[in-house]
């Protein structure tokens, strides 16, 4: 009776961890291989002609909201676009959308190498969010 039991022990804890830790992983959304990923946001990030740049949401996620909201038939007037058109600033859709990042003081963050954007990783865009 005693191995049973700890092996239902085991099981249930399995069962209610493994997702927990795989819940906030957004690395599947990370789009530029060869780069960095912060699986917290899902983008991508790194160093590109010495200035740091993140994976951002620009126009191609509009086009994957709608997109998603049509596979799901939710879309039945111009209002269920409109409210579902802000894209959660907190992570990044997979798009191919970048933009240099800024330093904090509203300048460009400059690099060697791409592990000198790992404090800047979070910071807004300085530059366009665009697929260039």
């Amino acid at each position: 009776m005693m191995k049973v039991c700890s092996i239902l022990v085991v099981v249930v804890l399995h069962i209610t961890v493994l997702p927990i830790s795989a819940e906030g992983d957004w690395s599947g959304n990370c789009y530029f291989s060869g780069s960095l990923c912060n699986p917290d946001t899902g983008c991508s990030y790194g160093c590109w002609k010495n200035l740091c740049w993140s994976q951002c949401n620009g126009v191609c996620t509009i086009a994957d909201i709608i997109e998603e909201m049509k596979k799901k038939d939710e879309i039945h007037d111009g209002h269920d676009i409109i409210d579902k058109l802000t894209p959660d600033p907190s992570t990044c859709a997979r798009c191919g959308e970048w933009c240099y990042l800024d330093d904090g003081e509203h300048n460009f963050t400059p690099c060697q190498t791409n592990a000198d954007c790992e404090a800047y990783k979070l910071n807004q865009c300085q530059s366009h969010c665009a697929v260039i």
